[in-house]
């Protein structure tokens, strides 16, 4: 296997608050290789999207590394980021917000290409954003169109070609298709699937929902107030959980299968812990029926089968 394009070895991002420091991302290693997706899944506030944002250092990190082609983008500085920057970018999962209203669907995929100096003449320009345009699957007879005139689906159609514009080896996807109807998001995951064929493309994946992630993913990471708890191959995750949270998230997805009406039902228990000044160890514990002494310690990932990594394993 080729090496690592992107990796993060004991990445942490801590917020300071009237109250202390909010641990948002704790010790997270990672490997997205080049051509592959990883999902990243868990419910609101684990720290999926400040995971995402750190790894692109649109906000600092408060320790750990983060590699990019095998070196430690967190020692450049500014003129080495803006040059790393056009091999990493994002998609953000409102794209109205994320979107200049005064802009024209023209100008916002020819500012990346301008900003970045990639080409300098308006005719180059121009060409190269029409391009983009259509690989995004947005007609041209948009282009003059400005982002109230669009619906949410072509919106992020924009969204994507932003980020495209550059030509990026890796995409941070933040939860693209939550907003819209399940029809436009079977288009983006398609389009989105097809980018990656033709362009090599390697994306981490936020998101969820894991009928989603299913679809788009090589590997799944499992986050749960900041930490990773699961960490395997889509099909394994799917055909062999082993966390109690990850067993929930699946139980929690709507199923319209008669014959799975009576399968066990895994619930979770206790109190969600206070990611404020946490105590040492795994944050699960208070919620699980069956936590041991160790998980009062120090209680990493543990790989149980090649590939397969979970924290307390034993326990649950």
């Amino acid at each position: 296997m080729s090496a690592p394009l992107v990796e993060t070895v004991g990445l942490k991002k801590y917020f300071k608050t009237k109250r202390g420091m909010l641990h948002a991302v704790e010790d997270i290693d990672l490997k997205i290789y080049p051509g592959q997706t990883l999902g990243v899944v868990g419910e609101s506030g684990c720290g999926k999207s400040t995971l995402g944002r750190t790894i692109l250092r649109l906000q600092p990190a408060t320790a750990g590394k983060i590699l990019y082609e095998g070196e430690d983008i967190l020692k450049f500085g500014k003129r080495d980021m803006r040059k790393i920057h056009l091999n990493m970018q994002m998609v953000f999962q409102d794209p109205y917000s994320s979107l200049d209203p005064r802009m024209s669907v023209r100008s916002l995929v020819s500012e990346p290409i301008e900003v970045c100096g990639l080409l300098k003449s308006k005719t180059e320009i121009n060409e190269r954003a029409e391009h983009i345009m259509e690989i995004c699957g947005l007609p041209l007879n948009h282009a003059n169109l400005y982002p109230h005139e669009l619906d949410g689906g072509l919106r992020q159609r924009v969204g994507l070609a932003r980020a495209m514009a550059v030509n990026p080896k890796f995409i941070v996807c933040d939860e693209p298709v939550s907003a819209l109807d399940v029809s436009i998001q079977a288009q983006i995951l398609n389009l989105l699937m097809d980018l990656q064929d033709q362009q090599g493309l390697s994306y981490m994946f936020i998101t969820h929902d894991l009928c989603v992630v299913k679809h788009i993913s090589d590997e799944i990471m499992v986050m749960y107030m900041g930490q990773t708890v699961e960490y395997a191959k889509t099909e394994e995750i799917f055909a062999n959980p082993l966390h109690p949270y990850t067993k929930a998230l699946l139980q929690s997805v709507p199923t319209i299968d008669l014959s799975r009406r009576n399968r066990e039902r895994y619930t979770l228990k206790g109190e969600v812990s206070n990611p404020i000044d946490p105590a040492p160890g795994c944050r699960f514990a208070p919620r699980r029926q069956y936590a041991c002494e160790k998980c009062k310690g120090e209680c990493g990932l543990r790989e149980v089968t090649p590939g397969h990594l979970v924290a307390c394993a034993m326990c649950g």
